[in-house]
C-alpha cells in the first residue's frame, strides 16, 4: 500500500485500463484520462464504480498530482503533458510504471522475464526462441499471435486478442494466473512490447531499429524510444542488441549489464553471428558452430534476424546447441509471414500480418518473382485498418504499385482506404478473407496468390 499518491493516467486506449486498474489496487489515487475519447462508457462506468478511479475525457490540472503517466507515442504538446513539465512534476511512461508494477507482483517472482522490442522481427525471434527454451523449460508467450502456453517446443493458446501495448503484458500475466484448465507456473516469460522496454526484464531482446518512423505526433523518433530497452535494463541483466543498428551498440549503459551483440550481415561481426544459404542456415559464436538444415514453404530470408537473435539470447542462458540446432531445423515458418501454402487448390504466399509495411510489400513481392517459374501473380494488398491503427498509408501502395505495376498480374486491394488508390482492373474487397476469396476465384491452379494485408493476427 502507497501513501494515497495522486496519479493520472493518461491515453486508456493503448493499454491505460489496467495500468490504472494494477494502481488503484496498489492504494494509488488514480484518475483517468480518456485521451482519445474511445473508450466504451460501460468500461468507464466500471473503472469508477469498482476501482474508484475518477475519469475525464478532457485533460485535467495537474497542479495537486504527484506524478503523469503516459505512453511514449502521446504528443509532448498534449494539455497535461506540457503542465506537467513546467511545474517540475514527475512525468512517467507506461512502460516503466509497468516494470514498477511487475515488481511487486509475487506471482512471477520465480519466473525469467525476457522482453523483445524492435522495428522488425519481434514477433518471430518471440516464437522462435518460445520454441527453443520449451525443449527443457515451461514458457509463457505473448505476442500478436495471441497469449501461449509452450511446452517440449508446442504451444497451446491461453487466450487472444490483447494488443502488445507494454500495458497488455499486465493483462498476459494477469490471463496466465487465473488460467483455470491448467495450473501454469512458467519457468520463463516472453513478452512482445512495442516501442521499449519496461525495465523489469531479465533479458531484453532489440531486434533491429531500421525502417525507423515518427512518433508523438512527428516529434519524435520511434528508435529513440525503443531505446528504452537500453536505458531502462536493471542491474544484472541481459541486453541483446544487433550489431548493424549503431544507434544500439554505441549506446552509453551506465549499469552493470551483460550485452551480447547478433548478426545476420556480413557488415559487421558480432558474438553471435548467421550465415545462410538457400537449405542450411551456421550459427558460429567463439569455438562454437552449429548448423541447421531448413524446411521448404517459407522464405528463410525472411527470418535470418529472428533466428540470430533467438540464438544469441539462447546462447546467453546456457541453453544446449542442439536444442538450438533441433528448433531451427524443425521451424516452419509462422503463419503470415512469409509462409507458403495452399489455399482452396491455389499456391498462397502468405505475408498478411500486423507488422507488415510496404518495404515488406516489395520483399514478398522479389520473393514471390524468384519462386514464380511461368505463374501469374495475384496480390491481395492494403489492410484492415479497424485492427492495425497505423494501417498501410495509401500513398505508399500507390507509389509501390507504378514501380511494380508490370510485375503483377492481377490485384486485389483491401480496406475502404485502397479504394482512392487507382490502378488498371483492380478489384476490391472489404477484409482479408474477402481478399483472398476474390483472388482465388481469378487465379488458376497454376498461379501464384501473394497476399500481403497489414492486419491483427
Amino acid at each position: 500500500m502507497v501513501d494515497q499518491k495522486k496519479v493520472a493516467v493518461l491515453d486508456l486506449t493503448h493499454g491505460g485500463i489496467i495500468i490504472a486498474q494494477k494502481l488503484a489496487e496498489s492504494g494509488y489515487n488514480v484518475s483517468a484520462v480518456d485521451t482519445y475519447n474511445t473508450v466504451d462508457p460501460a468500461i468507464l462506468d466500471n473503472l469508477q464504480a469498482n476501482f474508484n478511479i475518477r475519469i475525464s475525457k478532457e485533460p485535467i490540472p495537474v497542479d495537486d498530482l504527484d506524478m503523469v503517466i503516459a505512453p511514449v507515442h502521446l504528443d509532448p504538446e498534449y494539455g497535461m503533458l506540457q503542465q506537467a513539465r513546467d511545474m517540475g512534476k514527475e512525468i512517467v511512461t507506461h512502460h516503466r510504471i509497468v516494470g514498477e508494477i511487475l515488481s511487486r507482483n509475487e506471482a512471477i517472482a520465480g519466473s525469467k522475464i525476457i522482453e523483445i522490442t524492435g522495428t522488425k522481427a519481434k514477433t518471430s525471434t518471440a516464437s522462435i526462441l518460445a520454441g527453443i527454451l520449451s525443449r527443457k523449460l515451461s514458457v509463457v508467450l505473448h505476442t500478436t499471435r495471441g497469449l501461449e502456453h509452450w511446452e517440449n517446443g508446442t504451444p497451446s493458446l491461453i487466450y487472444q486478442g490483447l494488443s502488445i501495448a507494454p500495458g497488455s503484458i499486465l493483462h498476459a500475466v494477469e490471463k496466465t494466473t487465473s488460467y483455470s484448465s491448467k495450473n501454469i507456473v512458467p519457468d520463463v516469460f516472453i513478452f512482445e512490447v512495442s516501442i521499449g522496454g519496461t525495465g523489469y526484464a531479465d533479458i531484453g531482446i532489440l531486434t533491429t531499429l531500421t525502417q525507423d518512423y515518427m512518433i508523438a505526433n512527428g516529434t519524435a523518433w520511434a528508435s529513440n524510444a525503443k531505446m528504452q530497452m537500453l536505458d531502462n535494463a536493471k542491474s544484472g541483466s541481459t541486453v541483446v542488441i544487433n550489431c548493424t543498428d549503431d544507434a544500439a551498440t554505441g549506446h552509453s549503459l551506465n549499469k552493470i549489464i551483460k550485452t551480447i551483440t547478433f548478426s545476420d550481415s556480413k557488415d559487421c561481426t558480432a558474438n553471435v553471428n548467421l550465415a545462410h544459404n538457400k537449405y542450411a542456415i551456421s550459427i558460429n559464436s567463439g569455438n562454437m558452430t552449429l548448423v541447421a538444415n531448413t524446411q521448404s514453404g517459407y522464405d528463410l530470408r525472411s527470418y535470418t534476424t529472428a533466428m540470430v537473435a533467438a540464438a544469441a539470447a539462447a546462447l546467453g542462458m546456457g541453453v544446449l546447441a542442439d536444442d538450438i540446432r533441433d528448433t531451427l531445423a524443425d521451424f516452419r515458418g509462422l503463419s503470415g509471414r512469409m509462409v507458403t501454402q495452399v489455399f482452396e487448390g491455389k499456391t498462397l504466399i502468405d505475408n498478411s500480418n500486423s507488422g507488415m509495411n510496404i518495404t515488406s510489400v516489395k520483399k514478398s513481392l522479389v520473393y514471390a518473382l524468384n519462386i514464380k517459374k511461368n505463374a501469374r501473380i495475384i496480390m491481395v494488398l492494403g489492410e484492415e485498418a479497424a485492427q492495425v491503427c497505423e494501417g498501410l498509408p495509401p500513398e505508399d501502395v500507390s507509389g509501390f504499385l507504378k514501380l511494380q505495376k508490370r510485375d503483377i498480374d492481377e490485384l486485389v486491394l483491401v480496406g475502404e482506404r485502397m479504394r482512392g488508390v487507382e490502378h488498371e482492373n483492380a478489384h476490391y474487397a472489404d477484409s482479408l478473407s474477402q481478399g483472398l476469396s476474390v483472388a482465388s476465384g481469378i487465379a488458376s491452379t497454376d498461379d501464384l496468390i501473394l497476399s500481403c494485408v497489414k492486419c491483427f493476427r
